[in-house]
């Protein structure tokens, strides 16, 4: 078809059995492509001018970007594969922060382009939630869908985030209480000490220092160093879960060291000799590779036993004690623990944070990975505060 010139940039004219029609052609760049906005059959010229001047508008928008109408369902898969591929992300917190999308606002929002989230809706769904959840609850909750928008505002996909720093209520459901008193500990770990056997016990023992239960599970004999004073110090670049058997950190920022107690050591010291008379039990030879804490246990199916502990099994032996004692403690309710009483005894935040392995605003980049002298002052700070 031929299109002929009109006295208007980018419109042209042709012919067709019903008469003379429009046509637009509006070239344009897209993230550093040629691209081309095409409109036909407009009837009379001032039509086709006001379909020009909304090309315009479009572009002048970023309209023709697929991006710019992505919706939420759609951004999540991005966002998450991008936490994922840059190492921000562990599986086991993809899997987490996906369920708390899915089962809160993926109904909801999931269909909603990212444009057209607006703000005193959202404020007002999110609000909502503080008739069944506690407040934390629901400001963690809002956190996720929160960092997701950032993270499209970031990447220029949507120009603002209308929902950042929306105002959040009060809930009459009160949060679970995380800090433990010093003596709520020392009767804790007397109940674990009467109950418990000296493997067992040691299992639960190496959490008083900070360690997620998957980091407790992943402890390697090779990462276990023996110091001259007889003190065990742990190279922690190793945890194990569900949805990472193989032994990957959570982040690049969790790997750090620790140096446990002479207590702790010898302990230690009786483990690493039961363990390697199970792994004998069950035929195998333990190598620097292999995982310290095994499966022996009473009622464990015959083709686990000589194989490596699982993650829900340091939670088990936790409730267990827990049940006895009345005191609950977790392992992550330990960490809470452990951090507290470190800060009681004057451990400075920075070296505190990288004892727990975490990556935070306030830590600078000579703290991510804590240092032997660093592991020390914080291991024996800790020990000083509860004894």
């Amino acid at each position: 078809m031929k299109y002929n010139k009109t006295n208007y940039p980018n419109i042209f004219w042709y012919d067709t059995a019903k008469g003379k029609r429009y046509h637009i052609r509006r070239g344009f760049t897209l993230n550093g492509k040629k691209k081309e906005a095409n409109k036909s059959g407009l009837k009379t010229i001032a039509e086709a001018r006001a379909a020009l001047a909304e090309i315009e508008r479009q572009i002048a928008e970023n309209e023709f970007d697929v991006n710019k109408n992505l919706t939420c369902d759609q951004y999540w898969e991005v966002y998450c594969e991008n936490r994922l591929k840059t190492g921000k992300w562990a599986p086991d917190t993809e899997y987490n922060k996906r369920s708390i999308y899915t089962n809160h606002f993926q109904a909801r929002f999931g269909n909603t382009k990212l444009d057209d989230i607006k703000r005193l809706d959202y404020e007002a769904y999110i609000n909502d939630k503080l008739a069944g959840m506690a407040r934390h609850s629901v400001v963690q909750t809002h956190g996720v869908f929160n960092a997701m928008m950032n993270h499209a505002r970031n990447n220029k996909i949507i120009n603002d985030n209308p929902i950042d720093k929306i105002d959040i209520g009060q809930s009459a459901r009160k949060p679970r209480v995380k800090r433990r008193s010093l003596a709520e500990f020392k009767a804790w770990d007397k109940a674990a000490k009467e109950i418990l056997d000296d493997y067992e016990y040691t299992i639960v023992r190496v959490t008083y220092y900070g360690l997620r239960r998957s980091e407790d599970a992943g402890i390697q004999l090779g990462l276990l160093t023996k110091r001259i004073d007889g003190r065990y110090l742990l190279e922690l670049k190793e945890s194990r879960t569900r949805l990472r058997p193989g032994g990957a950190m959570k982040t690049e920022e969790s790997g750090r060291y620790c140096l446990f107690d002479p207590e702790t050591s010898r302990y230690l010291d009786k483990a690493i000799q039961t363990s390697h008379k199970i792994a004998k039990k069950y035929g195998r030879i333990l190598g620097p590779e292999d995982y310290l804490f095994l499966i022996d246990y009473k009622n464990a199916r015959n083709y686990l036993r000589g194989a490596p502990i699982r993650v829900e099994y340091i939670y088990h032996l936790f409730k267990k004690v827990s049940k006895f004692c009345g005191i609950h403690f977790s392992p992550h309710v330990m960490r809470h623990f452990f951090s507290t009483q470190g800060q009681a005894a004057g451990v400075p935040i920075e070296h505190m944070a990288a004892a727990l392995g975490h990556s935070t605003t306030y830590m600078t980049q000579k703290y991510t990975h804590i240092s032997d002298e660093v592991a020390e002052s914080v291991s024996d700070s800790f020990m000083r505060a509860i004894k």
